[in-house]
């Protein structure tokens, strides 16, 4: 399908309110964010009616086109004449409340999200087959499976008079999320900003005895302290032999005298999420081998950090950042051929850029035709987040992480070369990652704030007597 959302219209005004009832409306709404993001829906589907309903693989399509983060709800959006929005949500219920809370009701789906509409969420199907007589398509995301079956049974039924294609909303909806307005960008600068914070009060408190737990307790406390909702994702602290897994998921060793270790994290504010890591020496001091590393990933960062701006292929920011680390391993030893994709696979797994938003590894794609990547455009917020991972089990088990795509000779003489370097540097992780918003004449580093040089982070950590 054509995609026709590549950018969305900048919001001049945009009304904030704060609700009292139920925690789940106490997120600022964007109304007229949904507003517009509704209306650019509509406005495609020409004679058409988009069904949508909350599920674990929808939820962020639902809340993106809503506000609302009820677990159970549903909506039309009926293109026709005065076009309509139509929503499906639990009726307010004294008796239920006091177990499980206020709900949004029937009077507040129009008062507070501008339902044209409102009904009983039992009313869904009912509401649903009137809407969809004498239409021409109907419009859903597959990511809804359950959805997709239903519409599609009542699609092919031959005796009624219901629309026969179903058009798939999914491409439509990831793009117009890509390209952030100015509320979300608010949003996702408290989120930076006190993620940020965050780091630097586990810097001011990491000491060597202690448990990654602990760490990931005070960086969570300051989230929750500086009016997060909570982390975005799991937190990861990865100390020692476990800074060098990426996903570390197990916050559960202590920390020994000489580790590095690995913030990953990310405050959440009105279900934005920031992500932000910094790598710091548990004792306060980085060692001159864990500096060779530290040194070549900031280097890395840094200059793939210059070169962001409109018209850029986002994938030039990943390849500037590969060819300063190339360089370095080199220099050190930790690879005997610099053109080799297969050796940097070996210490650099991953490509360092991601979107952010509503999910930490946020939906859009990374590439518009076949033979490019994406041009970056003002609205856009991604990660730059270059690492190095050196382990000896990475030499001892490469043939297997390589399988047949190298042949095994090379292998040998690769690991031959590299292993009494690798074992200088074993255990040895660093991630750097900055959160990075496009602008019109360039980028804005919106976690400008954690510390990332070696000097800035060994001031913050140093003791006082």
């Amino acid at each position: 399908m054509k995609h026709i959302f590549h950018r969305m219209i900048p919001v001049v005004a945009v009304a904030v309110a704060a609700f009292s009832f139920s925690s789940l409306l106490a997120v600022p709404q964007i109304h007229d964010d949904y507003v517009l993001r509704r209306q650019k829906l509509m406005d495609f589907m020409g004679d058409g009616v988009a069904v949508f309903r909350t599920s674990e693989q929808s939820r962020q399509n639902f809340f993106y086109l809503t506000g609302l983060e009820e677990s159970s709800a549903a909506m039309l959006l009926v293109s026709e004449a005065g076009k309509k929005f139509i929503l499906f949500v639990r009726p307010a219920n004294p008796a239920r409340s006091i177990w499980t809370g206020e709900v949004t009701g029937l009077e507040g789906a129009k008062e507070y999200f501008g339902a044209d509409e409102a009904y009983p969420l039992d009313q869904f199907e009912r509401i649903l087959a009137q809407s969809l007589r004498g239409k021409k398509r109907i419009y859903c995301s597959y990511l809804n499976t359950e959805l997709a079956a239903s519409l599609l049974q009542m699609a092919s039924r031959p005796w009624n008079n219901y629309p026969k294609q179903i058009v798939d909303l999914t491409e439509e909806i990831y793009e117009m999320r890509l390209i952030k307005s100015a509320a979300e960008i608010t949003l996702i600068k408290k989120a930076v900003d006190i993620t940020s914070q965050a780091h630097i009060e586990a810097m001011k408190a990491a000491q060597p005895g202690m448990n990654e737990a602990e760490i990931e307790a005070v960086i969570e406390y300051v989230f929750r302290k500086q009016g997060a909702t909570g982390p975005g994702f799991p937190s990861i602290v990865g100390s020692g032999p476990n800074s060098t897994v990426l996903h570390h998921e197990i916050n559960n060793r202590q920390t020994v005298d000489g580790d590095l270790v690995v913030m990953d994290i990310g405050a959440e504010v009105g279900r934005y999420t920031a992500d932000v890591t910094r790598t710091i020496p548990i004792n306060g001091q980085f060692s001159k081998e864990q500096k060779d590393i530290y040194n070549i990933v900031l280097e890395a960062q840094e200059k793939a950090l210059s070169i962001i701006a409109p018209g850029i292929e986002i994938n030039d920011v990943h390849n500037l950042a590969v060819s300063i680390i190339a360089d370095g391993l080199l220099r050190l030893g930790l690879i005997t051929d610099k053109e080799s994709r297969w050796q940097m696979r070996a210490w650099l797994m991953y490509t360092i850029n991601h979107w952010i938003g509503l999910d930490v590894h946020d939906v859009g794609d990374y590439k518009r035709r076949r033979d490019s990547s994406r041009v970056l455009e003002p609205g856009m917020v991604f990660t730059v987040e270059p690492g190095l991972y050196i382990r000896m089990e990475t030499i001892d088990n490469l043939q297997e992480i390589m399988g047949s795509s190298v042949p095994e000779e090379q292998v040998k003489e690769f690991i031959k070369a590299v292993r009494p370097v690798v074992q200088r540097y074993n255990n040895i992780g660093v991630r750097i990652e900055d959160d990075v918003l496009v602008t019109e004449d360039g980028y804005e580093n919106l976690s400008v704030k954690a510390p990332k040089t070696i000097a800035e982070i060994e001031k913050i950590m140093k003791k006082s007597d």
